[in-house]
């Protein structure tokens, strides 16, 4: 790849400010509702668009993923690639506190920062539920709140500082840096 263009990706995407925080976390399933499948294919990159084997993780009625941090992240938005049964979920967003394992308490229960919801029931498609500007979280719960399919799970996160410096494309075209 040319030198211009690889800085043309990497100024792209430093512009967007957006990374899939989701394969950094702690992820668990809580247990108080059954599921089938495996956390590691939610964050494997695959779905059943590119690959017809993709991995599903399956709530049976509902339940509760919860990815954690270690520092509070600025949060923009979580992505799902819902599979062949839709249902409705929520996002939660927290700073501090944590769920216990069977995901009926949250013992501290931390600050609420953000929830929102998807309605859409859509099914064998992305979905992407969008955080309030600003939303900051060190965890944050998937809610399924019915009987649903996920292949992936994406948190996307934005607005830290990046090592590359930002650049016009004019700069980039003509292989100069940002001033």
């Amino acid at each position: 790849m040319p030198l211009a263009a690889l800085w043309l990706v990497l100024a792209s995407h430093a512009l967007t400010g957006d990374r899939n925080a989701a394969p950094d976390a702690v992820t668990r399933a809580t247990t108080w509702n059954t599921w089938e499948g495996d956390l590691a294919a939610l964050v494997d990159g695959e779905t059943p668009e590119e690959n017809p084997e993709a991995r599903p993780f399956l709530w049976h009625g509902g339940g509760v993923l919860v990815f954690e941090w270690e520092e509070p992240l600025l949060l923009e938005s979580v992505r799902v690639y819902v599979g062949a049964i839709g249902n409705d979920y929520e996002i939660r967003a927290y700073v501090g506190g944590r769920r216990d394992e069977n995901g009926t308490l949250r013992e501290p229960e931390g600050t609420r920062t953000a929830s929102t919801a998807n309605h859409s029931r859509v099914t064998d498609a992305w979905t992407e539920v969008r955080f309030p500007p600003g939303t900051r979280a060190d965890n944050i719960e998937l809610v399924a709140l019915g009987t649903i399919v996920f292949h992936e799970v994406e948190v996307c996160v934005g607005g830290g500082a990046t090592a590359v410096p930002l650049s016009s494309w004019g700069v980039v075209k003509w292989g100069g840096a940002a001033p």
